[in-house]
């Protein structure tokens, strides 16, 4: 519909009771600055011509009544009107309705000259999208995992300037075990406000980022590679039917089969911590008897057919939980929840051990920490490119503490194989595969060992029997994102870069700590694909750029068209490591030879050296 003011009319009906407004008020608020009678002709002339442009509908749009005019109900269905009636329920099928129901402001993008109407629209506007905040914070407190996060974040953009909004994310994030991304969500707002309103955050926001640091120091000394021993005790049946325990029971199990996946963590068997079923113990008393690190408990509770399981974290020292979460869900395949809640329980749980145990040590000099400590020291340090290379000196001494700890040997490699992509010694790559075969010798059956060689030899150009390992990690424990993330750059080098991305994308909703360069993996994926929007967003979310992103960066920017932000990342590039020219970063072994021979001529046309 061509007119402005006939697209605002009917948005002025569709919003209105009964989707109904009398003559005077639409003359009114549409041609305030006109006199009644040239109001009255105008309001006249544009009836007329919206009932032509929708006469196609079979009978007359518009319902004429004395002064009174309606939309026809028997044509139209109004998304406004389905959106306020879903946003006023506490049904969760219905707010996530309304969710998907608001795309966005009303009528966005239309104005006209009249000042009465654009006041009108700013009112109701605002009004929506009060109430799109209302739904989805209320959804943001009653969802779980990745669509907890996805809410928050949608809830962020309805007004980045809306503190709690920021706080709602951050609370999603630590939920789903990504203590990183909730800090990086603080220090976003905290220069949002400083910007926009020369504001400090507000009391909600500094207690939940002061929250994350609280942790206890650690006893050190002594040279183990000892991982955090963990029990998982029996979940409490809470539903009114006591037949429904082998539910519990079986969840129970599931939690602990997955936990068991990861090659880090010690986990007490099912017979030792089940003794304790039914009894009423404290955290501390069970923890000294069994001589764990962690205790995970918690409850389930069936009504009709839907299940709730709470569960809580609890460190044993100190008794403190350091993490709990609830999921709801609808009870429709038993087994299939077992094991979804399972995965998203121990995901979390060792997310959350990663973090607690990294800031318990990050303040201690190396001569103090024993070996499993260094691993964590290192392994904080390998998620970022600007401080990969710090985690060698750690692995190197943990190395001589205990040298037959595979996890150890595979992360060395993992970090030399980083150390080659970011300084070019080829050297540097041999001796990180000797490394990936000695983690492979001592762990044959640890994900991480396969990690480790098929990352190396993915750069030695040995993609097949790369994939190979990458696909023995990823079977070993299937949620070890590192094992799947390296998989999907396998994929993308081999020409399947469909798959990549899916791999890819699993990791970044899934990794509660190893989430920087997976962007990066993922943006270069993207550039390949074509879709250079979403590898630039992609890009963006990087902490911090390894010199070759700056590059395929500026190569996104040029084939969209912008060559001043293609040459400013180009220049970003040369700044990040002085030297670079074309060869140093095209090191990437595609089997389709033009790919590459598409990314060297962008690159030159940016103004990256040959070499």
């Amino acid at each position: 519909m061509p007119a402005k003011k006939n697209r605002a009319l009917l948005g002025i009906l569709s919003v209105a009771p009964n989707q109904e407004v009398t003559r005077h008020k639409l003359a009114a608020l549409l041609w305030s600055d006109r006199g009644e009678e040239q109001a009255r002709n105008s309001l006249r002339q544009a009836l007329a011509a919206i009932r032509k442009d929708l006469a196609g509908l079979g009978a007359d749009a518009l319902v004429l009544v004395g002064d009174r005019v309606a939309l026809n109900p028997k044509l139209f269905t109004i998304d406004v009107t389905e959106f306020v009636a879903a946003s006023a329920s506490r049904d969760a099928a219905e707010l996530r309705r309304a969710a998907t129901l608001y795309a966005g402001p009303f009528l966005d993008g239309l104005s006209t000259s009249d000042n009465v109407f654009e006041d009108w629209l700013r009112e109701v506007r605002a009004d929506l999208s009060s109430r799109a905040i209302d739904v989805f914070q209320v959804l943001a407190e009653s969802v779980r995992g990745a669509e907890r996060v996805a809410i928050s974040e949608r809830l962020v953009a309805l007004d980045p300037l809306r503190e709690p909004s920021h706080a709602a994310l951050m609370r999603a994030h630590i939920a789903s075990g990504q203590a990183a991304l909730a800090i990086k969500q603080y220090e976003a707002c905290k220069l949002l406000l400083k910007r926009e309103l020369n504001l400090e955050p507000g009391d909600e926001l500094r207690l939940l980022r002061r929250s994350m640091d609280e942790t206890p120091r650690p006893q050190t000394g002594g040279a183990s590679s000892r991982g955090p021993v963990v029990a998982v005790l029996a979940f409490e049946n809470m539903s009114s039917d006591p037949s429904q325990e082998y539910f519990s029971d079986g969840v129970t199990e599931d939690i602990i089969t997955e936990l068991g996946r990861f090659g880090e963590l010690h986990l007490i068997a099912r017979n030792s911590s089940f003794v304790f079923k039914g009894k009423i113990v404290d955290a501390v008393t069970i923890a000294k008897q069994l001589s764990v690190d962690y205790l995970l408990r918690g409850s389930i509770r069936r009504a009709g057919d839907r299940v709730r399981i709470s569960s809580q974290l609890i460190e044993a020292r100190s008794g403190n939980q350091i993490w709990a979460d609830r999921f709801d869900r609808e009870l429709t395949d038993i087994f299939e929840l077992q094991e979804e809640i399972a995965r998203s329980v121990a995901i979390t749980v060792v997310g959350t051990i990663r973090t607690s145990g990294v800031e318990k040590i990050r303040r201690l000099p190396i001569t103090q920490l024993d070996a499993y400590d260094l691993y964590l020291q290192a392994r904080v340090r390998m998620v970022r490119y600007d401080t990969t290379l710090e985690a060698e000196p750690y692995l190197a001494r943990a190395i001589e503490l205990d040298p037959n700890v595979a996890t150890i040997h595979a992360m060395m490699a993992t970090v030399l194989t980083s150390k080659w992509l970011l300084e070019g010694d080829g050297n540097t790559l041999k001796i990180a595969l000797v490394h990936a075969r000695r983690a492979l010798k001592l762990g044959p059956k640890e994900a991480w060992s396969h990690i480790a060689v098929g990352h190396t030899l993915i750069f030695m150009g040995q993609l097949e029997e790369a994939l190979l390992h990458l696909e023995q990690g990823v079977n070993l424990n299937p949620n070890e994102t590192r094992a799947r993330a390296i998989r999907g750059l396998c994929w993308s080098y081999l020409g399947r870069h469909e798959e990549a991305l899916s791999d890819l994308d699993v990791c970044i909703a899934r990794d509660p700590l190893n989430y920087d360069w997976f962007w990066d993996l993922r943006g270069q994926v993207l550039l390949i694909l074509g879709r250079y929007p979403e590898a630039i967003a992609s890009y963006r979310n990087l902490n911090a750029y390894a010199f070759w992103a700056y590059a395929f960066l500026a190569v996104c920017h040029l084939r969209m068209g912008d060559e001043q932000l293609a040459a400013h990342a180009a220049r970003q590039c040369l700044a990040a490591r002085p030297g670079a020219t074309v060869s140093t970063i095209l090191i990437d072994p595609y089997r389709n030879p033009k790919i590459l021979e598409g990314l060297r001529r962008d690159l030159l046309a940016v103004g990256i050296p040959d070499g």
